[in-house]
């Protein structure tokens, strides 16, 4: 086997290894995402669920 053959073939490789773990970031920024979007729905939630307390308490304040 010449240099060149053996040159590629080492290049092969690292284009496998390359497009491997190419796909795993993939997969890990579409479960980043994932977490990102339940994230702001429990913010969301949390500031809801906030303003209606409030406006609840400032009712009851204003009829005292």
């Amino acid at each position: 086997m010449s240099d060149w053959e053996s040159q590629i073939k080492h290049l092969q490789k690292t284009l496998d290894e390359i497009k491997v773990e190419v796909k795993e970031n993939r997969q890990d920024v579409i479960r980043l995402k994932q977490e990102m979007a339940l994230g702001k729905g429990a913010v969301r939630t949390a500031i809801f669920i906030g303003s209606v307390l409030a406006a609840i308490y400032t009712f009851f304040k204003l009829m005292d």
